[in-house]
């Protein structure tokens, strides 16, 4: 049995009794003691395509066509949703085929086959287009870099006859398996202690020796905010004793959330339901004195010399100074926004732009890059290094990451339980647009596209560039990015209902009016 020691001020031994026989009386009333686990719900059953807000009848606010731009079919959403369900189903067969070596994970992952399936898909869509130019382009991961993967893993909460009649065995279906996470012999067992938010505050009096801490996540939107506060925390509770750290992640529905790495020690996210069941029943424990067991098993491979392709297609311009435009192919769970969305506006700007009537003054490149997922296969990196003839002459690098999900906001709870309900509402979600080098051309025709098209960009700029932006800044020019930041980010919810198709015609067309713009402004106006 391990012991849990804290220093705390004592009441008057009297009164202390007192409140814990009124505990125990409203912990019996309200749960019954004939009720397995304490009278709590169990979490739903985990569906990996599940839905995870309310997506009502009302729809997103229609897009905006300005006049003179109503004849460009390709860039209706519609289309582009079709291209959208095509992309999002190579995620789908990836789980199907478990060619990660696991049916609990699945994806477009750079260095294995449904990576290079969306990036082939991606390529044969810029050649229907008539584009002629497209090279296929393969590279091997960096020497010294691996892809670690689970194969396998289960949280268990063990079976505890003081929970009530038939509390048996309960499996969080959610949990995902964090990098590098390790549990000699592949097995452990210890009893589980709920710890908050895990602040120093909160933990200074704790010994976690022995014990598997559960710390609670809330994000404030996606989950790269909360990389380094969980992460430092999570480390934190290792150095304490704790064996394992498991992150209530409190997200929409109940997903699977794959995201923040480096704890320490084995550490799990579980989505949000199965964190409320978690910490409910450790609630009632905590109430009646009872200590709740869990196992935990996990196994994990580390993936090297992997290789990955990038899809580079040029329209030849009046000039041989090239626009670059990005989208990265590779995404976790169906990745239907992260990057599903941005590549179905790819391709469908392909196919605009490629259109016999148009001629841009500068060669446009477009980019379905392998990614920037799997540490060793960089495709903005490689895109670079392999294109001198297209990076050379390059002016500006526009990135499309994340582009058209769907806002979601808090509602009131059907479970009744204080689970947080999300419903989406008639927008987008905010998408930041970074300028690296803040040229005001550039943010004036930002600005633009939010009268010209709604496109939802938030009021200040930016000089961001992060995911696929960091692979092109050794090209050594300016680096145009769009990207959300919501909360189904890295999470199994980012199916291909929670995208708002007009939400990927705004982009589109916003996109469309921004490359033309660009591609016949100044250098100075590019790079004052």
């Amino acid at each position: 049995m391990f012991i849990l020691t804290h220093r705390v001020m004592k009441p008057a031994e009297g009164r202390s009794r007192w409140l814990l026989l009124v505990a125990a009386c409203l912990w019996s009333t309200a749960f019954g003691q004939n009720s397995p686990w304490y009278g709590i719900a169990l979490p739903p059953p985990f569906d990996p395509h599940d839905v995870p807000a309310i997506i009502g009848s009302r729809g997103p606010v229609p897009a905006r066509v300005p006049a003179g731009e109503e004849n460009y079919p390709e860039l209706t959403g519609e289309i582009i949703r079709q291209d959208l369900a095509d992309i999002v189903a190579i995620s789908q067969r990836s789980l199907a085929s478990r060619e990660l070596n696991s049916d609990q994970i699945w994806g477009r992952v750079s260095g294995f086959a449904s990576g290079q399936e969306a990036v082939q898909w991606a390529a044969g869509k810029f050649r229907d287009a008539g584009i002629s130019d497209v090279r296929l382009q393969g590279f091997r991961q960096n020497e010294g870099s691996s892809l670690w993967l689970p194969e396998s893993w289960e949280l268990r909460l063990l079976a505890n006859a003081e929970a009530g009649p038939g509390s048996d065995d309960v499996v969080l279906q959610t949990a995902v398996a964090l990098a590098p996470s390790v549990i000699a012999g592949g097995r452990l067992t210890a009893p589980l202690i709920h710890v908050g938010g895990g602040s120093a505050a909160q933990l200074q009096h704790l010994d976690l020796t022995g014990y598997i801490a559960v710390q609670t996540v809330i994000p404030q939107a996606h989950l790269v905010f909360e990389r380094d506060r969980v992460m430092t925390n999570a480390r934190d509770l290792v150095a304490r004793g704790a064996v394992a750290v498991i992150n209530v992640v409190q997200l929409p529905g109940n997903e699977m959330a794959r995201d923040m790495s480096g704890c320490g020690g084995p550490c799990f996210n579980i989505g949000g339901r199965d964190g409320l069941f978690l910490t409910s029943v450790l609630d009632q424990a905590a109430v009646q004195g009872n200590l709740l067991q869990m196992s935990i098993s996990l196994s994990a491979r580390e993936h090297r010399a992997l290789e990955a392709v990038n899809a580079v297609a040029v329209i030849p311009g009046q000039s041989p100074e090239t626009i670059i435009l990005n989208a990265h192919a590779d995404a976790w769970f169906d990745g239907a926004g992260d990057n599903g969305d941005g590549l179905a506006v790819l391709v469908a700007l392909a196919r605009h732009f490629s259109r016999p009537e148009i001629t841009l003054p500068r060669t446009l490149v477009l980019v379905a890059s392998a990614g920037h997922h799997t540490p060793g296969l960089n495709g903005p990196a490689n895109a670079v290094a392999m294109n001198p003839d297209l990076f050379g002459p390059a002016r500006l690098i526009i990135n499309l990451e994340h582009v058209a999900q769907r806002n979601l906001v808090p509602a009131r709870s059907e479970y009744g339980d204080g689970y947080r309900e999300y419903v989406a509402d008639a927008g987008e979600a905010p998408i930041v647009a970074g300028v690296t080098n803040s040229a005001p051309f550039l943010e004036a025709l930002i600005d633009q596209g939010v009268q010209r098209y709604g496109t939802n960009f938030v009021s200040g700029p930016s000089t961001m560039a992060s995911g696929e932006g960091g692979g092109y800044r050794s090209a050594g020019v300016p680096i145009v990015t769009t990207m959300q930041a919501p909360p189904l980010y890295h999470t199994s919810g980012e199916v291909l209902e929670v995208i708002s198709t007009p939400g990927l015609e705004r982009m589109a067309r916003f996109m469309a009016f921004f490359v033309r713009e660009v591609a016949q402004a100044t250098p100075a106006q590019l790079s004052p």
